[in-house]
């Protein structure tokens, strides 16, 4: 029924457009761009409900693009115990059973980025700045979040509506053709990590980061803490720039983490384990020991 009145909707877009050029003899009409605009529309309004297989394909597109800047740090020992902790917090997760995979890629900024089906990715310059385990569990936790709530499908989805309206908006050429679609597609998946999220949807991951990680054993005020030393180093600083390109600054996330602390309940900052933070022998800060 629903899949009629969508049908009904967009037969009365149509015959509008056509109306419209009938009154405006000047104008020509493009049938094939209307027609790209109903398929756009459709192909949105399903991202909302994209099957995880379909999810897992996105982010597969999402991981292939990423690692080309963001080398995996060749380091089998590294990469097995980052997979440990983020596996057993992801377990803590409202979606525990997808294939989560973690990784630790090479770059000095102090980043982590998520993309859709499970996989997050951690930079060497963030790996340096936690100083505990409990941190990494905030910091993970916040990216599992993200992957949980479907945030970047949300994006792609937005994405998508700016697309079938840009392919309405061409009644005069046709630029709007399915194989340029398919193509801007595949670039909105490419990109999708990088693109900013918008307050709520940060402030949702920052407080599922809390929680995961008091869930899975650790002083949920590690976060805090975490993020207030973030705060204290200068906006400007190399490190940060990619990290401020897609988060409200560190200031602004302290505030939203005291309040996330605030609504926790079985569990209380201090309470819980901040074990020292070992990665195959390697201390963070880089320190060997």
């Amino acid at each position: 029924m629903r899949l009629r009145l969508f049908g009904l909707s967009f037969l009365a877009v149509a015959l509008g457009f056509m109306s419209v050029g009938i009154r405006a003899q000047s104008r020509t009409i493009d049938l094939g761009s209307l027609f790209d605009t109903g398929k756009s529309l459709v192909k949105s309004q399903s991202v909302g409900s994209m099957s995880e297989e379909e999810e897992l394909s996105v982010g597969k597109e999402v991981v292939a693009a990423t690692l080309g800047g963001y080398p995996p740090v060749k380091n089998p020992g590294l990469q097995h115990r980052l997979n440990q902790i983020g596996v057993w917090i992801a377990l803590q997760s409202s979606r525990p059973e997808l294939p989560w995979r973690f990784a630790a890629v090479q770059s000095p900024t102090i980043n982590a980025f998520a993309a859709p089906g499970g996989t997050i990715m951690v930079t060497t310059g963030m790996l340096s700045h936690v100083v505990n385990e409990a941190e990494l569990a905030c910091v993970l936790g916040h990216e599992i979040g993200h992957v949980t709530r479907r945030h970047h499908i949300g994006v792609l989805q937005k994405s998508l509506l700016v697309s079938a309206g840009a392919s309405a908006l061409n009644i005069q050429s046709k630029s709007g053709s399915s194989e340029e679609y398919r193509k801007r597609l595949i670039s909105e998946s490419k990109e999708i990590f990088t693109r900013g999220l918008d307050r709520s949807s940060e402030r949702e991951a920052d407080e599922d980061g809390v929680l995961l990680a008091a869930r899975a054993g650790y002083d949920p005020a590690a976060c805090l803490n975490f993020m207030q030393r973030l705060a204290s180093l200068k906006a400007d600083t190399g490190a940060l720039a990619a990290l401020y390109k897609t988060h409200p600054t560190a200031k602004e996330r302290v505030t939203d983490v005291d309040k996330a602390l605030g609504k926790l309940k079985g569990a209380s900052p201090g309470e819980g384990a901040r074990p020292e933070l070992t990665l195959n022998g390697a201390e963070t800060g880089g320190k060997e020991k």
